[in-house]
């Protein structure tokens, strides 16, 4: 049978994990820590360089944890396809393209204002880091609560004995 726990080291190793596990919390509600997401692409901007190489941006909107968060979005597949909704370029020399419907919805990966659309595999490995990091957490908080010594009753029991100085 484990010895009884102290009651200050309890609260100090509780009152430890659980901020850990508080700003853990609070950093995913805030967006800091990056999460699996539905993404619908809004708009789609098309520019090509002097190789002729085309390159897109993108600007989309995501709910995360109930709230609505819109930015850009990067990593979308944009075709060569897209019909082109202006016929002269803007001031940074993009032409805004048509984005179907079908290409409209992504999973993607979301932080505070972007979102990078990731293949499925990689929402499954985030989530799983995620997910192991807390259960690393609480197991920590646990051996440390497991492991502390048991104060002994008689050194709090008995007052401590003052010795005289020697003169």
């Amino acid at each position: 049978m484990p010895a009884p726990l102290a009651p200050m080291a309890v609260r100090r190793t509780l009152t430890r994990g659980g901020l850990v596990i508080a700003v853990t919390a609070m950093a995913y509600l805030a967006g800091v820590i990056p999460a699996p997401a539905q993404v619908s692409v809004d708009h789609c901007y098309v520019t090509y360089d002097q190789l002729e190489r085309q390159h897109s941006r993108c600007v989309g909107h995501w709910t995360r944890v109930g709230l609505t968060a819109s930015g850009p979005v990067h990593r979308v597949p944009v075709s060569t396809q897209w019909q082109a909704l202006t016929t002269n370029p803007d001031a940074n020399y993009e032409w805004e393209v048509a984005v179907p419907e079908s290409s409209r919805p992504h999973n993607a990966l979301t932080v505070l204002t972007l979102g990078w659309i990731v293949p499925w595999f990689t929402q499954v490995l985030a989530t799983t880091l995620t997910v192991t990091t807390v259960g690393c957490l609480v197991l920590i908080t646990a051996n440390r609560l497991r492991r502390r010594p048991a104060v002994r009753p008689d050194t709090h029991s008995q007052p401590k004995q003052l010795r005289t100085p020697r003169y």
